[in-house]
């Protein structure tokens, strides 16, 4: 147990570098200013989070297809839920449909379409560990340019960022599982 606080504490304090640079793109896909402390609007944040959330959806939804270790297939089940609802929630339909990927996101879902085995496994948890990273970002910088906790918004993005970062907990440990 004295690990898993130790590893949380570290990853606490690595995670704002780590998570710096998805607010200032998504902040640069909507024209606004890239600093540390930059904020994203309702739209903004709605868009971002779907987007990189939809890219989770995909990736998990091939996990449970190709993943060989029970724990990854698990966590990409769990993941495939989680991003429907947020989608659902964000966009108040029943079946929302995917949002548009990037170039960058349609190659990382192409590499990992191409992996197999363990090889798969591996860069699946990788690429959630990354995009769980680039959502808590976005989920901050909301949060950051709120005055209040007013509205629905910041209510499912405060959510949101509790369920992000158990996740990020969770590849952690799978990714150790995966190495061992």
């Amino acid at each position: 147990m004295e690990r898993r606080t130790l590893m949380l504490g570290l990853s606490g304090a690595a995670l704002p570098l780590l998570v710096q640079a998805t607010p200032r793109r998504a902040l640069a896909q909507a024209g606004g200013a890239a600093s540390p402390s930059a904020t994203l609007d309702a739209a903004q944040h709605r868009e971002a989070t779907l987007r990189v959330g939809s890219l989770a959806k995909q990736a998990s939804q091939l996990a449970l297809q190709r993943a060989s270790h029970p724990a990854v297939k698990q966590f990409a089940g769990f993941e495939d839920a989680e991003q429907t609802t947020i989608a659902q929630v964000l966009t108040n339909t029943q079946n929302p449909p995917p949002a548009p990927l990037d170039a960058n996101e349609v190659a990382t879902l192409r590499q990992l379409q191409a992996a197999a085995g363990p090889a798969f496994d591996q860069a699946y948890v990788q690429g959630q560990i990354t995009g769980h990273q680039q959502l808590l970002g976005i989920q901050e910088a909301f949060l950051r340019g709120q005055p209040g906790m007013g509205t629905d918004a910041v209510h499912v993005a405060m959510l949101a960022r509790t369920v992000i970062q158990m996740h990020l907990t969770m590849l952690g440990d799978l990714e150790r599982a995966l190495r061992a």
